[in-house]
């Protein structure tokens, strides 16, 4: 190799080196440096995106503080807690497996269900019949998207004084 590199005009050199360097940076560049501002620039669109959100929610805070202070009492609060969640699962087309009744409080025992579908229920329960979660423990479904395992909830109403 050495014996090839000394063979060569000193302009064959010249133009070998010159190329070498233009491919070197042309991978450097390409390989790294234009990818890395590329995902850089994505980074802050999105932390300028979730800021838009945050200060969103923000100011929506004083309104929803607001709303449930301003609640109207609904005669379906004074519904014994089993009917209030057999009826309310029934408007939502959720599977109860098992109410276990707790005093004041109800263990429920689901299927898997679709998250969005939990939430809805759970925000139904809240405003028709005062009824919050006390305890939730839930499991995501990696091979089923959007659906979670309720492994425990326990529901029941926050007795107001």
């Amino acid at each position: 190799m050495k014996q090839w590199w000394l063979n060569l005009a000193e302009r064959e050199r010249r133009i070998l080196l010159l190329g070498t360097a233009a491919v070197l940076f042309a991978l450097l560049y390409w390989g790294g440096w234009a990818p890395l501002q590329q995902h850089l620039q994505q980074s802050r669109h999105q932390v300028q995106q979730l800021q838009q959100q945050l200060n969103w929610m923000q100011q929506q805070a004083p309104l929803l503080r607001q709303l449930k202070q301003t609640a109207p009492i609904n005669a379906a609060a004074d519904i014994d807690i089993a009917s209030a969640l057999t009826a309310s699962s029934q408007t939502q087309q959720l599977a109860l497996k098992r109410i276990q009744p707790q005093g004041e409080n109800a263990l429920v025992e689901l299927d898997i269900v679709g998250f969005d579908q939990l939430v809805n229920w759970l925000d139904l329960l809240e405003q028709q019949y005062g009824i919050t979660p006390q305890q939730i423990e839930l499991q995501s479904l990696p091979t089923l998207v959007g659906k979670v395992q309720v492994k425990r909830l326990l529901l029941g109403r926050n007795n107001k004084e």
